[in-house]
């Protein structure tokens, strides 16, 4: 049809006003140069459209003047006459505008390279493209998404985020404007089908959407806004809100045309087959039971009314079937799943053809979501026309991916993907803290396997999972170009488009390491436990590591502090966007992290007799305010545009609650107490009464260490050069005045100020004062108080080359990508991945890597290591918790050490998937007998694909009671 109206535009020559015969087109001369005032001297083109192309265009580029209107304060005028004025915008889709399709027919523009594609667009300069225009800025779509996307790209251009509306993010002011560039051919998308799913809307965007849309539930006005953010992320598809708060899509009038006027596909989640949203539209009272088994007539009835009423759209349906909202399938009880699922297939396809379509022609969705897979993979046929849908285990890691065989089915394969979710081992609907790594990295399997038609990403609410869903859209609509950016590139890229490039890379750098110690545990998880429980003491240890708990919450601290600065550094006009999409999600982990750790830091402090425990009570209390305060922020911002759309506590969980406190009743003096790093017990002559000394007792034997003593610091080693930790504390009121004396001229004391007067006394080694290879031993001494406590301190001088893994206190840790060598095998093997996994330094073996059942062929990560104390040891390996990659493999590396035997490690077996999934960790063990002192070489082989290794430690015996990996053990 394209190609007739483009042939067909000699003849409308005659009959479109505005248009010049053939003979005069072609003899005009393209655009002498590639720029184009889009406004000057306070007056703006006018954009031509024309009346009987799709109404996106239409709606495209009036967004478009609106863009230029906030630009500048111009706006330009739409109009559907034809084209005049000395400059003017045209945009149009190839066989949708007699315009368009007459400068394609006279040669005034190419188009060769975008024609017949998906989405594809052109956007060029033309002089006097008809009478009367000297020079046109011409748009030119493939299809009429196309067009969209070549409209809302020069948004773009002139400083328009797609965020615009959405967060708020003003275009930076300038009184004129003016385009330099050349021609753009923009082919195909990545991914066909690209979109997002809103789901668990009940306490945010639902409630929000009731005051602003004019139907009092998720209607057109809120869809339209929606289905615009879609255009401008360059997506196409969409599963919409379906819990039971929310009317269902197609039962709220004018929704469905909405849809279309925008260009947006439609779909349904993998639990509403064929368009239907069961929990508000299935009746059980006039339909019956929801099982296909006993009830296939009045379900089949169900689905046709559907497929009958919107088969004039564009849609995807998904094929198959589940319980009633998210629940399992009831034909599995008592039923043959795989046969009875086979039928329900068959005759959902059947429906199709009833409409007089051709069923393996429609886009057909197959879902194999929970118990769904497991029906699959006793061996259902799913047509091959149909796509096979992939799903992640709902925290970001992709169950199963697409075989070689399934790799070749002309339905070929999509991912449903998770960065918001509700349900078992615990939710994350608050803030989006999944990396860009990890979605690049799982993604990058995807588009590896040919799982390429479709992507779907549950974001909840839309906001404030506003870069998740960028990043993974970035992705699906140019899989190379955003790929080849890596995490920290992407986000500068991002930063930059909506802030400027003056903050980039310090919003780059800041996110970076929000998006670090998030994976490390998100905040929705900081309770360590589950919806029906309370909180618990976090596995942070107060007193391992150097104070792992104390150095997590120190980096929130001055996360929040980086954010505020930045924030004061931008144009004021970019802080409401900031706070949305930067300062809001970074300030909310943050203070969640410091209301858990301060609180169990306060039981810590009861158990030890410390009267600071309560300041740190107060503190917990305090962050627990902020977030409050936060959170009335973010819903004021737009003059109250998002009045009632962030909450704080979805599904108003216990975590979001304040946790239990540690308090105590301070001596009547002040007095001494001593703690020692590693040790959760202290010496105090007269420590404060803890309100409730056996609970704070009981709270804090998470964080002990057996073997840690009380009265002695830990070894000190030259070849690392750590420090360690005392601390001196007041156990009364009033003021405590310390002193802390070495007994050797080689130990050194820093003082650290700490709440209430307390003093941390970091305790280092001077080791030019020592002989080499000499171990020496002395004390430092704490008086205060009339009172006086002596902590031991040892110290062993002697040097290792730089950067050897060596060993400390029992223990060689080390993150994946500390390797002495990487051995590919035909170019395949272990590679680095920036930012990827809780260390942020993760290898993963190769995607297109072969399994290997014997190690010896297989490619290898080489370490080499100083053992100090001869003895046994355990390689305590921790890997990304991700799946096989697909059926035909397994999730296995192999270790060796010094060339002798071999063990092969299966990470799926045994796996604690609930654990693996909130600590973004599993970890697997092999033990190593008799190791000796001396130099080492391991070896870590990997036997499948997408493995990823994050890091490591060979436990002597040393390994403290920690959450993390301990601290690299390097040579300095």
């Amino acid at each position: 049809m394209a190609l007739v109206r483009i042939l067909a535009a000699l003849s409308l020559a005659a009959t479109v006003p505005g248009l010049a015969p053939a003979e005069a087109l072609a003899q005009q001369a393209p655009a002498a140069s590639a720029s184009f005032d889009l406004v000057a001297e306070g007056a703006a083109p006018t954009i031509f459209v024309s009346a009987g192309d799709a109404p996106v265009v239409g709606i495209a580029a009036r967004a478009f003047a609106g863009d230029v209107e906030r630009v500048s304060g111009v706006k330009p005028q739409v109009s559907e006459a034809a084209p005049s004025g000395r400059l003017a915008i045209l945009a149009g889709t190839i066989g949708g505008s007699p315009v368009i399709d007459r400068l394609i027919a006279d040669k005034r523009i190419a188009v060769d390279k975008v024609a017949g594609q998906s989405e594809a667009y052109t956007i060029a300069l033309v002089d006097k493209p008809v009478p009367g225009v000297d020079r046109a800025l011409v748009v030119i779509g493939a299809d009429r998404r196309g067009t969209a996307y070549g409209i809302f790209r020069l948004s773009e251009q002139i400083g328009v985020s797609p965020w615009v509306w959405w967060a708020n993010v003003t275009p930076a002011r300038r009184s004129s404007v003016r385009l330099n560039a050349g021609t753009v051919v923009q082919g195909s998308p990545s991914v066909r089908y690209r979109g997002l799913f809103i789901n668990d809307e009940d306490w945010s965007i639902r409630p929000w959407a009731t005051r602003i849309d004019p139907t009092g539930d998720m209607g057109p006005t809120t869809y339209a806004h929606v289905f615009e953010l879609l255009l401008r992320l360059r997506a196409n598809f969409l599963w919409p809100a379906m819990h039971k708060v929310s009317s269902a899509f197609n039962q709220v009038a004018g929704n469905a045309e909405m849809a279309d006027r925008y260009a947006i596909v439609m779909g349904a989640s993998h639990a509403e087959p064929m368009l239907r949203d069961n929990v508000a539209e299935w009746n059980f009272e006039q339909r019956g039971e929801f099982n296909y088994a006993k009830n296939g007539r009045n379900i089949l009835d169900y689905w046709r009314d559907r497929v009958k009423a919107n088969h004039q759209y564009e849609n995807v349906y998904t094929v198959g079937m589940r319980g009633i909202h998210d629940s399992p399938a009831e034909m599995n009880k008592g039923f043959d799943g795989v046969r009875l699922l086979e039928k329900v297939v068959s005759d959902q396809r059947g429906l199709l053809s009833e409409v007089g379509q051709d069923p393996t022609k429609v886009p057909q969705i197959f879902v194999p979501y929970k118990e769904v897979l497991d029906i699959y993979r006793k061996g259902m046929k799913v047509p091959d026309d149909v796509t096979l849908a992939w799903v992640d285990d709902n925290y970001g890691y992709i169950r199963q991916l697409s075989t070689k065989a399934e790799q070749q089915r002309p339905g070929g394969g999509g991912v449903y993907y998770h960065i918001s979710y509700w349900g078992v081992p615990n939710d994350y609907l608050w803030l989006d803290t999944t990396p860009p790594a990890l979605i690049g990295e799982e993604m990058g399997k995807a588009y590896a396997t040919n799982s390429r038609r479709l992507w779907v990403l549950n974001v909840g609410d839309i906001k404030p999972g506003e870069k998740g869903l960028n990043y993974f859209l970035d992705l699906a609509y140019d899989y190379d170009g955003t790929a080849k950016l890596g995490q920290q590139g992407w986000l500068k890229r991002w930063a930059t488009g909506n802030f400027g490039p003056e903050q980039a890379d310090a919003i780059a750098a800041l996110l970076g390491d929000f998006y670090r110690l998030n994976y490390d545990r998100k905040p929705e998880h900081m309770g360590w436990n589950d919806a029906e429980t309370a909180p618990r003491p976090t596995e942070f240890s107060p007193v391992a590591y150097g104070d792992e708990a104390g150095r997590r919450t120190a980096e929130f601290r001055d996360l929040d502090k980086r954010a505020e600065a930045i924030a004061a550094k931008l144009p004021a006009e970019k802080r409401d966007g900031f706070y949305h999409l930067v300062l809001y999600p970074v300030r909310g982990s943050a203070m969640m992290n410091v209301k858990m750790l301060n609180a169990d830091r306060s039981f810590l402090y009861a158990h030890q007799g410390r009267a600071s425990a309560n300041l740190h009570a107060d503190a917990a209390v305090d962050a627990y305010k902020r977030i409050k305060q936060a959170t009335e922020a973010y819903n004021a911002v737009g003059g109250g545009q998002w009045s009632h759309f962030m909450s704080d506590e979805p599904r108003m969980q216990a975590v979001f609650n304040m946790p239990p406190l540690g308090r105590v009743t301070p001596s009547a003096t002040p007095g001494l107490g001593v703690a020692v790093e590693g040790s959760i017990d202290a010496w105090a002559e007269h420590p404060a009464r803890a309100a409730d000394a056996a609970d704070a007792s009981l709270r804090v034997q998470r964080w002990r260490t057996a073997s840690a003593p009380a009265d002695r610091l830990p070894v000190f080693e030259r070849a690392t050069d750590a420090r360690h930790f005392i601390d001196a504390f007041n156990t009364g009121t009033g003021t405590l005045e310390m002193s802390a004396t070495a007994s050797a001229p080689w130990i050194r004391i820093e003082r650290e100020d700490q709440p209430g007067g307390d003093q941390r006394l970091w305790v280092s080694i001077d080791w030019r004062k020592l002989k080499a290879g000499e171990t020496a031993s002395g004390s430092v001494t704490i008086s205060a108080a009339g009172a006086s406590r002596s902590i031991a301190v040892s110290a062993r001088n002697v040097a290792a080359p730089r950067g050897m893994l060596v060993e400390d206190n029992g223990i060689i840790a080390f993150s994946a990508q500390r390797y002495a060598k990487l051995q590919p095998v035909g170019g395949l093997g272990w590679q680095a991945v920036p930012g990827l996994g809780r260390s942020g330094q993760a290898l993963q073996s190769s995607v297109a890597l072969a399994s290997a059942a014997d190690p010896a062929g297989a490619p290898y990560a080489e370490y080499r290591f100083r053992v100090t104390h001869a003895g046994d040891a355990k390689l305590r390996a921790t890997l990304m918790p991700s799946f096989a990659l697909n059926a035909e493999n397994k999730l296995r590396y192999a270790v060796s050490i010094d060339g002798g035997p071999t063990q092969l490690v299966d990470a799926d077996a045994k796996r604690d998937w609930s654990d693996g999934v909130e600590r973004n960790a599993i970890t697997s063990v092999t033990s190593w007998p008799a190791l000796g002192a001396g130099e080492h070489r391991l070896r870590i082989y990997a036997l499948d694909p997408g493995v990823v290794l994050d890091s490591l430690i060979l436990d002597l015996g040393g390994l403290a009671t920690a959450y993390l990996a301990p601290p690299e053990t390097i040579a300095k």
